[in-house]
């Protein structure tokens, strides 16, 4: 679990700038040299809990040629878009390349995170992408879902939208600078939750929104090319505060009510993921939920009441988890609260979007001295030479001009007194209107680059002073923009440091005498960010005690929050621990206790130490029956572009050998080729291909699975033909009449209700002719396959014949066309 307390701001994770190589589209090759290169893509990201870094990255250009996808034959190109590809996702985009670039990089950031949430990755990632597009605007959106076979845009209420049919991300900027990067994680996070089953419905809302919302929740450090993500407690779109307000407003609902209640409660939904992801323990029993729901692969009807029943029999005591949760929201305080904004935040840093001259814009830092929530979540800002906090009585801000705006508007900090009992009512639940100018603060605000105005707010024993920035102080500012605004409390005045840096650093200082009464009431953790008719980024710098480092490693790549370096081994002595609890009796109680001791870094190593041990009792007292859990080892079938392949995930140490007597039928279930398997598989993802005729019709594996002392033997069986969702497949013939039969067969979704029309025309190339159509209608139900027929007399005057499906899947709108042309 995060350690929460303050001192997780110094978490400082500077890393050296990525080296991206990007090919621009001047360049380009063919479109075969292309897809070639793009399949050896590197995206180089180090990771410490929420927190990736990256390294270094490749992106291609690709054009106009489509990449292999898991939107596969179901995405198009577009008037003035373009494809480019990283690791692990394609965008098709018609904005700038330093836009795509950042995109791409973002979602190669966002990527293990995605992985670590749903605890797997999607089959086939080694050779096949994630879609992703971003258009210019809304209506450049639209477009490009008109042309993938959508009838309607992205929904009027949302900044992009993820759809079903052909699980590509929509996503358009809106004109917050953070939304542009958290709609594209947000977005990008339905897409791999799809490319995981086909789908996402098997999950509710508080899952798919909640999962997409928390990953989304984060923030960005350009500078660092750094992502933190699971970002709990942040200033721009405020879900603590979302979260409070629903919950207040809701009275209070439990867990249960949340998943029974099909309405998005985005705030709430926040606030579950969070509460379950914050302990060891709570989070491996999620985890374990989410792989028991998404293996039940309930259809959308199903999926609220699946999940209903899955929480109550997955954690042990669901009592305990919902009075957990009511404890975990009711003490939940947030270290920010936007007053009057437009903020932005980049790194530590917040600046205003807008510039408006006359309203000053006010964002609180209020973070909670004791919380069972995380506080401040991010890494701190770098320490700095024009920067000097010291101890608890010490606050500094640093500003970095902009250099157009250095001499109009005003920048500073505030130290806050007192909040008025109606505002510290309304910081509770965020319920009503907030009263801002009740509240009671001693500013200090550089004024159009000149001087700095200390002032009070509904004080009245402080009276109103200004000084003058020293000539050398303007100077520095003008060659370097930035500014170091240092502040200690001390017994009757304020003592105030600013310093620039040109050459060498110069420093002005000057004494606010205070009332002591006033000096006593002011608390330098509890301050306000001010800014007006600029945009000037400021960085505030709060002491901290206790401070914890994180490793400096360079190679770091892990993803849990308390940095356990042997996660994969934890969740096997769990997942064993659960399938096997009658036979390992008071295991629950004995992991309970291990993982009660992994938020301290310190007991790591004891805790790896014990797992051991435990893993070889379990193996011993187990046998064979606990090979699945103890080895981790999982088998299936995937596809890659129509072609089945097996896929051998090893997340242990331990080789794994694999002896497999692989059989292809036909129709009547009759052997028409072999293949046999033997090998040896380190740790790691293994695909295996497989070799069968063009007429098979499945595939049966007879496995046999040797880890370290275990063996395990099974059997798979898959048809070789994927199932893709909705498609649409022609085939026609003439009878011995001379009439045109035409077979239409449509399969229905992995989830939800389809229904609609199939319409057939015919034309002819030479002559105008009456508007020959019929017309069938379709109600089809996930996983179904239905063939409907047409019949057409012969004619000498019809020479096209086009099928239309005009279907409503699950809530999306789209057309199918297929063409047929009867001439020879």
């Amino acid at each position: 679990m995060k350690n929460l307390s303050l001192t997780l701001i110094t978490l400082l994770l500077i890393a050296c700038q990525p080296h991206k190589e990007v090919s621009p589209a001047s360049n380009a090759a063919p479109a075969s040299t292309l897809a070639k290169q793009a399949t050896s893509l590197k995206a180089d990201i180090t990771v410490q809990g929420y927190t990736s870094t990256l390294q270094n990255i490749d992106i291609q250009f690709l054009g106009k040629t489509i990449p292999y996808t898991y939107s596969d034959g179901k995405i198009a190109n577009s008037r003035g878009y373009d494809w480019w590809v990283s690791k692990h996702f394609a965008l098709k985009s018609d904005l700038p390349k330093e836009k795509v670039t950042l995109y791409l990089e973002l979602l190669e950031m966002a990527y293990p995170h995605y992985v670590a949430l749903f605890g797997m990755e999607p089959p086939n990632i080694e050779r096949q992408r994630i879609a992703v597009v971003y258009g210019s605007s809304r209506a450049r959106v639209r477009e490009a879902m008109l042309d993938d076979g959508f009838l309607r845009g992205v929904h009027k209420t949302a900044g992009g939208e993820t759809m079903f049919y052909n699980r590509a991300g929509y996503n358009f900027p809106s004109h917050r600078e953070h939304h542009q990067r958290y709609i594209v994680i947000h977005e990008t996070m339905h897409a791999f939750h799809m490319a995981l089953n086909g789908h996402s419905t098997w999950a509710p809302n508080w899952i798919t929104e909640g999962l997409a919302d928390s990953v989304a929740h984060h923030v960005y450090d350009p500078k660092q090319k750094q992502l933190t993500v699971m970002v709990f407690d942040r200033a721009p779109m405020n879900y603590i505060e979302t979260g409070l307000k629903q919950y207040y407003s809701a009275n209070k609902p439990t867990i249960e009510q949340i998943n029974d209640d099909p309405a998005l409660k985005r705030g709430l939904n926040f606030f579950i993921i969070h509460y379950l992801l914050s302990s060891p323990e709570r989070a491996l029993y999620f985890a374990s939920f989410i792989e028991q729901l998404r293996l039940a692969n309930p259809h959308s009807e199903a999926t609220l009441s699946t999940a209903n029943s899955l929480l109550k029999k997955t954690f042990k005591d669901w009592q305990a988890v919902e009075q957990g949760f009511a404890e975990f929201v009711q003490n939940i305080k947030p270290s920010f609260h936007i007053v009057s904004g437009p903020w932005e935040q980049n790194g530590n840093a917040y600046w205003l979007r807008n510039t408006d001259s006359s309203e000053r814009a006010r964002l609180d830092i209020n973070p909670a001295n004791t919380a069972t929530h995380p506080i401040m979540d991010f890494p701190a800002p770098a320490q700095h030479p024009l920067i000097n906090v010291t101890d608890q009585n010490h606050v500094a801000a640093l500003i970095e001009f902009e250099p157009s705006h250095i001499h109009r508007g005003e920048i500073g900090i505030a130290l806050q007194k007192e909040r008025s009992k109606h505002n510290q009512q309304y910081r509770t639940t965020f319920i009503g209107e907030e009263h801002a100018n009740e509240d009671q603060f001693l500013a200090l605000n550089v004024i159009d680059g000149e001087h700095i105005l200390i002032t009070a707010s509904n004080i009245d024993e402080f009276a109103t002073l200004q000084i003058a920035l020293a000539p050398q102080i303007k100077h520095a500012i003008a060659k370097s923009g930035v500014l170091g605004l240092n502040i200690a409390i001390e017994q009757s005045r304020l003592k105030v440091s600013v310093k620039a840096e040109n050459s060498k650093i110069v420093e002005q200082s000057f004494l606010v005498p205070l009332p002591t009464s006033l000096a006593a009431n002011l608390d330098a953790k509890n301050i306000s960010l001010l800014s007006k008719n600029n945009n000037h980024a400021i960085t505030p710098y709060l002491f901290v005690e206790n401070s914890i480092e994180l490793s400096p490693s360079n190679a770091t790549q892990l993803t849990n929050p308390w940095l356990f370096e042997n996660d994969s081994l934890l969740s096997r002595a769990f997942q064993t621990c659960q399938q096997h609890r009658s036979q390992l009796v008071n295991c629950d109680t004995e992991l309970s206790d291990l993982l009660a001791k992994i938020p301290s870094r310190d007991h790591h190593s004891r805790v790896e130490t014990e797992l051991n041990f435990i893993m070889e009792n379990y193996k011993k007292r187990l046998s064979n029956n606990g090979f699945k859990t103890l080895s981790g080892v999982n088998t299936h079938i995937y596809f890659n572009k129509q072609q089945a392949f097996l896929r051998v995930v090893n997340p242990s140490d331990s080789a794994l050998s694999i002896s497999a007597q692989v059989s292809f039928t036909n129709n009547d279930a009759e052997i028409i080729s072999t293949q046999q398997i033997d090998q040896e598989l380190p740790a790691g993802i293994h695909n295996l291909d497989l070799t069968y005729p063009k007429d098979a019709d499945a595939i049966v594996i007879e496995q046999h699975l040797q880890w370290q002392s275990l063996h395990y033997r099974a059997t798979l069986q898959q048809s070789t033909v994927p199932f893709n969702g909705v498609t649409l497949n022609i085939t026609h013939t003439q009878s011995d009449t001379g009439s045109w039969l035409f077979n239409a067969t449509l399969s229905g979704p992995y989830s939800g209700k389809t229904s609609g029309n199939l319409i057939l025309s015919a034309s002819s190339f030479t002559q105008a002719t009456a508007v020959n159509s019929q017309q069938q209608t379709v109600k089809i139900a996930p996983y179904e396959h239905k063939n409907y027929r047409f019949e057409l007399a012969q004619s000498d005057t019809l020479d096209l014949v086009t099928i239309t499906a005009l279907l409503d899947v699950d809530g999306e709108e789209i057309k199918l066309v297929k063409h047929i042309n009867l001439t020879p």
